[in-house]
């Protein structure tokens, strides 16, 4: 952080890891907390280390049906990241981002015979293991 935010005891952080500010306190200052915000930190206006996006619903519906042949070996892929093509506000908390890097490195053994494919389930993978390092460097959840 470059700066404290404006009126620090009304900030607060979400189960997400982001900042949010108790905007029902008569005295808070919605405008001057995300006007500091959008410039707070180096890692950008959420205080995001890495962003991706999880892809397309062709992609998420791909990448389901493609894990769903071994339920039980992606339950954090499947129930949690793939298990819809839209996120709003979703997040991993840090104990299902260590889940979520066993299943990762179980990615490796996923392959498709066609090569188009093969090259967005290892993107899918590097991207994943990024994030996952990320929020386990810092000890953040995962938020979508």
């Amino acid at each position: 952080m470059r700066k404290p935010p404006p009126q620090p005891k009304l900030v607060y952080i979400e189960p997400s890891g982001q900042l949010s500010l108790k905007w029902d306190a008569p005295q808070a200052d919605q405008h001057s907390f995300y006007d500091w915000l959008a410039n707070a930190c180096d890692h950008g206006p959420m205080g995001e280390l890495v962003s991706h996006r999880p892809g397309n619903f062709a992609l998420i519906g791909f990448l389901r049906e493609l894990l769903a042949d071994t339920p039980e070996r992606f339950p954090v892929l499947l129930t949690k990241v793939l298990y819809d093509g839209g996120h709003a506000g979703d997040h991993l908390a840090l104990d299902e981002v260590n889940h979520l890097a066993v299943e990762v490195e179980l990615l490796k053994s996923v392959h498709s015979h066609q090569k188009d494919n093969e090259n967005l389930i290892r993107h899918f993978e590097q991207q994943m293991l990024e994030l996952v390092q990320a929020a386990q460097s810092v000890r953040k959840p995962i938020a979508f």
